[in-house]
């Protein structure tokens, strides 16, 4: 059985809806009181995207090393 006790990436939408759930956790696991959550921001969204490159190699070490080419 695996345990695995992480928020998901989705929690900063939670943040900026105005119901920071990890910070009310932190609250309720030190003993206080957290008030529910009964209100929410809405217009908001979360999206998640990746970007795949192919580049040369010593471009990419250029940028690493330096944070520009």
């Amino acid at each position: 059985m695996e345990v695995n006790p992480r928020f998901p990436a989705w929690i900063y939408l939670t943040a900026a809806a105005g119901q920071n759930q990890p910070a009310s956790l932190v609250k309720m696991a030190m003993g206080e009181k957290v008030a529910p959550f009964e209100t929410y921001e809405t217009g908001k969204i979360f999206i998640r995207y990746a970007w795949d490159l192919i580049t040369d190699i010593k471009e990419f070490q250029t940028i690493s090393g330096n944070g520009e080419l």
